[in-house]
């Protein structure tokens, strides 16, 4: 899953459940690279062809932060691609003006990608990342991870500092609670002179990062440590530091893509459902330090239902957190385009973790609730957390 891959010719996609409009101009020469291997599928995408940024799919920054404001006019699309452009003018008490955009849309695991080709104006801080929110604050409430892909001081074109900033979920500046960081990648290139692809791979318990498809720094992100909530992807250029310069090119971004190998859901998340009675927040926490709801109620049940966006072997695995009072017979169905199972276990005994519950095989597409694990309650206290689909 992990291995270096070389800069290849894009692949024939496979079909998808979320994607953006085909393009309708002839995008900038250069191929993205493909995924860290064969077994991610396309899950999102947005090729950036319409006449002006899709606002069901995106929101505008519109922060003042560093040394610009960020306009919603400032974020425009040019034959295929985004085009932040950055002014020199007066706006909120700064003298100048950027852009980004935010995806509506949030993910978790899997591996982000998006083409970029630098702007030739200095002094700039333009930035391909991840965290939550929706570009009115970078200091909102509910962000626990940001992952910085490129983070680019436009004085220096020929590196890309990355790594990741954790906080704590609270608003404010002061709620960063780490920062573990790559060593600047020097890709040997100047950044301005033609698109290159940045890459993110987001998996369980470390992040990958990648440019035009060679892997240069992977950074450990605990699940038992950090809390392993969505992000929004970010494409941003702001005003950072004096000699600013603009008249140059725009900050341009082209196909933003992200791929998923495996399926993780959560309570609270896309495809985790409840039916019966006595579901209530519980309080103690389940995989990647998560929220989890427990129901007392015999014949409650929880289900997770990813819909699959593509098809294949998946091992399945549920989340079992050990409790005095839990349920000492649950059941828990996997339903699968190979068969159903069954298995019961005590939630009482042994040590919280995964659970194996075998390898099964999953159609692409399937969003019936039935499709995928049905964790029935029978007698005791059954906290749903966590179910993974490891596609194999």
């Amino acid at each position: 899953m992990n291995s270096i891959f070389a800069s290849r010719a894009r692949r024939t996609l496979r079909p998808v459940l979320a994607l953006g409009a085909v393009a309708a101009a002839i995008a900038p020469a250069g191929a993205l690279a493909d995924p860290p291997s064969t077994l991610y599928g396309l899950a999102w995408e947005e090729t950036f062809s319409g006449t002006s940024v899709d606002t069901s799919r995106w929101n505008f920054r519109t922060d003042v932060k560093a040394l610009s404001a960020q306009l919603a006019a400032n974020a425009v699309i040019d034959n295929g691609q985004l085009s932040l452009l950055m002014k020199q003018e007066s706006v909120s008490g700064k003298a100048y003006t950027g852009a980004g955009v935010i995806s509506k849309q949030q993910f978790g695991y899997g591996y982000y990608e998006v083409r970029a080709k630098n702007t030739t104006n200095t002094g700039w801080h333009n930035s391909f990342w991840m965290m939550a929110g929706d570009g009115s604050d970078t200091f909102a409430a509910g962000r626990y991870l940001e992952i910085d892909q490129a983070e680019i001081d436009t004085a220096d074109q020929t590196h890309v500092p990355s790594g990741l900033q954790i906080w704590n979920g609270q608003a404010g500046s002061g709620a960063n609670i780490g920062g573990p960081r790559c060593a600047t990648y020097a890709p040997g290139v100047n950044l301005t002179a033609a698109y290159h692809t940045y890459g993110a791979d987001w998996r369980e318990g470390a992040v990958d990062f990648y440019l035009d498809g060679t892997k240069y720094c992977t950074v450990a992100y605990s699940t038992t440590q950090y809390r392993q909530d969505p992000v929004n992807i970010w494409l941003t250029a702001i005003a950072y530091r004096a000699p600013v310069s603009v008249g140059g090119t725009p900050q341009y971004y082209d196909t933003v893509r992200f791929y998923k190998r495996d399926q993780y859901v959560m309570n609270g998340r896309y495809g985790y459902s409840e039916s019966g009675t006595g579901w209530l927040d519980s309080t103690l926490a389940g995989f990647g330090l998560m929220p989890q709801r427990y129901s007392c109620t015999a014949g409650a049940k929880a289900i997770f239902a990813p819909g699959f966006n593509q098809s294949g072997d998946y091992h399945v695995y549920i989340w079992k957190t050990v409790n005095a009072n839990a349920d000492t017979q649950a059941e828990v169905r996997v339903q699968a385009a190979s068969g159903n199972t069954t298995t019961t276990i005590n939630f009482t005994t042994g040590t919280s973790g995964w659970v194996d519950l075998g390898t099964h095989s999953f159609n692409a597409g399937t969003t019936n609730p039935a499709i995928g694990v049905t964790n029935t309650v029978h007698t005791g206290c059954q906290r749903a957390g966590a179910v993974k689909f490891v596609r194999v």
